[in-house]
């Protein structure tokens, strides 16, 4: 196996248009990226939003109005929708789609089973796309969103790197859409309550992560030795700069 393993995770509102339809651009701009990593050989996992969205907009859901069962029965539908963007953008690389619930990971048995499917992908050169079971998942089980799922995978495979992909630069000193002043923090030693407390703020209708789970997912991938960064993922060869500390980016160092 490669010496690096790189977990990407990829919000929702980075493959989505305002409109909430799927953005080829955005498939297109992040593919080629991946698909780099991959030319290098390097070991990648993609954590992948985007189900639910890709399934309402074809199944002509109210975004304001949807029910539970309506958002199971949208990632039903949009999952299909989701692998056949990933399969035509990433061509000819092999893909696996891999669905989890938050109990894959929480029991151990489970956790092992999961880890040793996802090392023989990566054995076989194919990459994991991983997403939330949302069609089955119930309320007990559920991760909340895919920001905490990218750490646990990240954490359970010891991952090297994870990339968590937005469309923001990253943590600020305050809220870059209201204060123009508002700052980027570029490195992070140390996640702590002030840390926590300056990424409070809710996430866009199309996902269910905010800053706040972002950074929540950043300490717990740090506390488990895997480097983090949040990136805006509109920004060209955002994965490849972020990696070498050139990109406007926030950088969460490794918990010694």
């Amino acid at each position: 196996m490669a010496s690096e393993l790189i977990v990407v995770k990829i919000g929702s509102n980075v493959l989505t248009d305002a409109q909430g339809r799927l953005d080829k651009r955005s498939f297109r701009r992040i593919a080629g990226q991946i698909k780099k990593f991959y030319q290098q050989d390097k070991h990648l996992i993609v954590v992948s939003s985007g189900a639910i969205t890709c399934g309402t907009e074809r199944l002509k859901i109210d975004y304001q109005q949807r029910t539970i069962p309506q958002k199971q029965a949208a990632a039903a539908v949009g999952q299909s929708l989701l692998m056949n963007y990933y399969t035509k953008f990433l061509r000819p690389i092999p893909l696996g789609q891999v669905l989890l619930t938050a109990y894959a990971v929480s029991n151990k048995e489970r956790a092992q089973n999961l880890r040793n499917t996802i090392d023989q992908l990566l054995k076989m050169r194919v990459i994991p796309i991983i997403n939330e079971n949302d069609s089955v998942v119930v309320d007990e089980i559920k991760f909340g969103d895919n920001d905490l799922l990218s750490a646990q995978v990240a954490a359970l495979v010891k991952a090297d790197r994870l990339l968590i992909m937005t469309d923001i630069d990253g943590l600020y000193d305050g809220n870059p859409r209201k204060n123009k002043s508002a700052q980027l923090l570029r490195v992070v030693d140390k996640i702590t309550p002030e840390i926590i407390k300056m990424a409070g703020g809710a996430g866009t209708r199309k996902g269910t992560g905010g800053m706040f789970s972002k950074v929540r997912a950043a300490k717990l991938a740090t506390e488990a030795k895997v480097e983090t960064f949040i990136v805006n993922g509109f920004r060209q060869n955002i994965l490849f700069d972020a990696l070498k500390h050139t990109a406007e980016c926030t950088w969460f160092k490794v918990c010694v």
